[in-house]
């Protein structure tokens, strides 16, 4: 199919008569990938992240003629392994239906009849697909995983997901799951993930204030004295503790604030992003009809310990639009590199 299909619309005397009269639908996160994330550039082939582990004890009293000798540090290392990805979208003005108007402002038929690129009408199509492209960063970001499977196959996503959308490189879950597991002491279990309905899933009264203290109770104290870290959570758990909130008189650090138009959310002075986009994908993708998986996340965590790697910022989210004379075809194309990559665990705390 190509970029538009229209047909659904009812063509008459009075039909929409410009692109911007068309009411996109929202996308569910178009948030620059800054806000959560540190953006390494360069990043096109396989590429070492190396760690120097922290000095232990230094220094003891001097005895004799030799120093004491100290001990030295590991080093350690992960890779970037970008991934190249791409699309193309075609729309070809004599496909569409001859009353449509959206595109038909041309004084000339050929060419410009059928080149739309540089036009206002394509120009608002084109910023519609760059959020959607945006969007879908924060997707495959942070629920991509290499070995993804269907539900029938014993996987978490739903039957009859297209998995090549999913699984070109791991995302941050797939990494912090398994670098943060249940047996470790930043990870917070999330008892409600493993109801066996939507209703046994609910949360209850005040359980996302327990899940977030004891999330700060659990994590490493270079986390906690981070001035930029933040808790990434799922709307389950914001909403939970907007409730809460509500009904009890905490302190000066648990609350809710409006800056420039946009609620924030704190919990003990910790400023707490709702991530209503992880609630979509999760409804969405990994959803077996009966229950959700793990639909209560949260990661106490800061950008730099969770960055996306790529070779250009501007790939991610710029297209290349072009009038193509010999099929008389307007094509938006996109093409990136892309990894994201959970450095250090104990920058980390998971609750799922």
């Amino acid at each position: 199919m190509g970029l538009i299909n229209a047909d659904n619309l009812t063509l008459n005397a009075r039909e929409a008569e410009t692109v911007s009269e068309v009411i996109f639908e929202r996308v569910f996160n178009d948030s620059d990938l800054a806000e959560y994330h540190e953006i390494e550039t360069g990043i096109d082939v396989k590429t070492q992240i190396a760690f120097a582990e922290r000095l232990g004890l230094l220094g003891k009293k001097s005895e004799g003629c030799t120093p004491n000798e100290a001990g030295g540090f590991a080093l350690t290392e992960k890779f970037w392994t970008p991934v190249l990805e791409d699309f193309r979208l075609k729309h070809c003005q004599n496909d569409m239906p001859a009353l449509l108007k959206l595109f038909r402002k041309s004084q000339r038929i050929n060419p410009d009849f059928f080149d739309a690129v540089g036009s206002e009408e394509f120009g608002v199509i084109i910023s519609a697909v760059e959020s959607a492209m945006l969007e879908n960063m924060h997707r495959k970001i942070w629920f991509n995983d290499t070995a993804a499977a269907t539900i029938d196959s014993a996987g978490v996503f739903k039957n009859g997901t297209d998995l090549g959308y999913f699984n070109s490189f791991d995302g941050l879950f797939k990494q912090i799951m398994s670098e943060v597991s249940a047996s470790d002491a930043n990870y917070v279990a999330i008892t409600k993930n493993t109801g066996n309905s939507y209703a046994n899933q609910a949360l209850a009264e005040d359980d996302a204030i327990a899940i977030f203290e004891q999330m700060v109770t659990a994590a490493d104290e270079r986390l906690v004295a981070t001035e930029d870290s933040f808790i990434l959570a799922t709307r389950t758990l914001a909403d939970n503790y907007r409730a809460t909130l509500r009904n009890k008189n905490l302190g000066s650090g648990f609350l809710e604030v409006v800056e420039e138009g946009r609620p924030k959310l704190y919990f003990d002075g910790i400023e707490v992003k709702v991530r209503y986009d992880w609630d979509r994908y999760i409804k969405e993708y990994q959803n077996d009809d009966t229950k959700w998986n793990l639909p209560h996340r949260a990661v106490f965590t800061t950008k730099s310990n969770i960055p996306v790697g790529t070779l250009s910022e501007e790939d991610l989210t710029k297209l290349d639009a072009f009038y193509d004379k010999v099929q008389k075809t307007n094509i938006m194309d996109a093409a990136y590199t892309i990894d994201s990559k959970h450095l250090e665990a104990y920058m980390t705390v998971a609750a799922y």
